[in-house]
């Protein structure tokens, strides 16, 4: 009985020691993705293949988006025969080099026609390449913003996606927290669509104080691996600050 007394007297005694020594404060938290992007168009074209609706899972390099081809297609095969036929005059004439048949402006002017003719292979491969969007990372698809048969132009925007993997918290603090409030901090976060609080680190802060309302971008990640967790919910971040810390605003 007098072991179990004296073991609650220091516990009491510890926790009332780390309370004199701290603060909480709590700030707003966004859950946003390591990567997001809008993927458009380089070219021209109409829109044949949507194979991935929206909320859909995706692998990196799996094709999003394909556009009809065949022109391009068509102009590929006529540079390869252009650059066919372009070799074959040069080689040609080097043979007839051999025997003083053909003077040098000529091969020279047979061999630049070769070097077009590849540069124009190479053009047309490209652009081909360019019929079909990939995923540039693993993630899902936020939503469409061309439709299925649509006929695009070059810049037109095709989809939106996230990597939703890595998800990472931005949190608007006063900028005086940075006094006490440090890279690796850990603190805890309560997330209003889950219901539940997980564990977080701090990982740096932005780059510049907001001089109108003197906050700054904290970015943080939670520990672990957590499944329900998705892009754009939210909640509230809880630090643990020294006792002189007397104020939410850090003074």
């Amino acid at each position: 009985m007098k072991t179990l007394l004296y073991t609650l007297i220091i516990n009491v005694i510890f926790f009332l020691s780390v309370m004199a020594f701290a603060r909480d404060f709590e700030a707003r938290a966004l859950l946003v993705p390591e990567h997001e992007a809008v993927l458009s168009s380089q070219i021209s074209g109409q829109i044949v293949k949507m194979p991935f609706s929206e909320g859909s899972h995706f692998s990196k390099g799996q094709a999003l988006i394909e556009l009809d081809c065949q022109i391009l297609r068509s102009e590929l095969k006529k540079a390869q025969m252009d650059f066919e036929a372009a070799k074959q005059i040069h080689d040609a004439n080097l043979r007839l080099q051999k025997f003083n048949s053909v003077s040098e402006l000529e091969v020279a002017v047979s061999a630049a026609r070769m070097k077009s003719a590849q540069a124009n292979v190479q053009l047309a491969r490209t652009k081909v390449g360019m019929c079909v969007v990939n995923a540039p990372f693993n993630g899902r698809v936020v939503t469409h913003q061309s439709k299925l048969y649509e006929n695009i132009a070059p810049g037109d925007k095709l989809i939106e996606v996230i990597e939703e993997k890595t998800l990472k918290l931005h949190v608007i603090i006063p900028s005086n927290w940075l006094q006490w409030l440090k890279p690796e901090a850990r603190f805890q976060v309560y997330i209003d669509e889950t219901g539940k609080t997980y564990t977080a680190n701090v990982t740096g802060f932005g780059a510049k104080v907001n001089p109108v309302n003197q906050t700054i971008k904290a970015h943080a990640v939670i520990q672990g691996d957590h499944a329900e967790l998705l892009s754009g919910m939210s909640g509230t971040a809880r630090f643990t600050a020294p006792l002189e810390i007397t104020s939410p605003e850090g003074r």
